[in-house]
């Protein structure tokens, strides 16, 4: 998990370093206010989250009696805080803007603002996410103190039993994280659908093309959350599994679910750290790369 960190938090940094170097706006006026406030508030979401896991996960250094909730639940958490503060920030109002500002007529939602193959991505991710956590919770026996986070299996003759596993000691609060990270992604989307157009007339498109990218910039965030949960709880459960299988003739099934969660695991960690940074290339290129080609010449550099 530490190493998972680092590799996060160079990969904000390779995002910056990309682009660090100054590129000329593809916007310029009010607008650049207004989409530099933008991509204010998406850098503040991922700057507090990558803290807060950094903070969660070496609580489990200083903070030894919560055996590792603390980081658990560090992906969710930080998330949602990074979510709901980008939602929380008002919007910067450029001085002197003219009243007049043009939208596309079609109505926006908080489910339409994103791009529907994101949307897929972070739906599965949260539903494999969901899922591990019950059935993990179901499948968890009593440690020595009887609290459910140890796995345990028995061949008739002898009984194997190892933990930390994420039985419902973590599943319940990981659980209720992710719920609470659900609403922040669903609050984050419904800030970008309701606030103003770009000022100014005929910018339309150049409005649904911000809207969207900065959607990309929640959604990644999202998405680089859960999975890097996911990650986490397949990896502690498939290594536990296999842990436990080694020691006795373990029933048929176990071995191959202890690789697949650890393959699962392995993916989702990748996917995590793919997708932040994504996320991070697409805040700091804003405004800068929030023209689309084929908008009119006064809205392209």
């Amino acid at each position: 998990m530490v190493f998972y960190v680092v590799l996060a938090s160079l990969a904000v940094v390779g995002a910056w370093a990309l682009t660090g170097r100054h590129r000329p706006s593809a916007v310029d006026g009010p607008m650049t206010t207004v989409l530099a406030s933008a991509r204010r508030r998406s850098l503040t979401a991922i700057g507090v989250a990558v803290v807060i896991v950094l903070v969660g996960v070496f609580s489990a250094s200083f903070a030894p009696q919560w055996l590792g909730v603390g980081a658990a639940l560090a992906p969710s958490v930080a998330g949602a805080a990074g979510l709901l503060l980008y939602a929380a920030m008002p919007p910067r109002a450029p001085a002197g803007t003219t009243a007049h500002r043009s939208a596309s007529l079609r109505r926006r939602t908080a489910w339409n603002v994103a791009p529907t193959r994101s949307l897929v991505t972070l739906g599965v991710v949260l539903t494999l996410q969901v899922a591990l956590l019950v059935g993990a919770g179901i499948t968890a026996a009593d440690d020595e103190l009887g609290r459910p986070r140890a796995f345990s299996l028995t061949d008739g003759v002898v009984t194997s039993t190892s933990s930390p596993y994420p039985g419902w000691f973590y599943a319940l609060p990981l659980l209720v994280g992710t719920a609470l990270l659900a609403l922040a992604i669903w609050v984050a989307r419904r800030r970008i659908a309701s606030t103003a157009s770009l000022p100014g007339a005929g910018l339309e498109d150049l409005d649904a093309v911000w809207r969207e990218r900065s959607a990309q910039v929640v959604v990644g965030l999202a998405t680089a959350a859960v999975s890097f949960q996911l990650g986490g709880t397949a990896l502690f459960a498939g290594t536990i599994i296999r842990n436990t299988t080694r020691n006795i003739d373990a029933p048929a099934g176990w071995g191959a679910a202890s690789t697949v969660l650890i393959v699962v695991s392995l993916a989702s960690l990748l996917l995590s750290v793919v997708v932040l940074t994504l996320a991070a290339l697409r805040a700091f290129e804003l405004p800068a790369r929030v023209a689309p080609a084929g908008l009119p010449a006064r809205s392209r550099a």
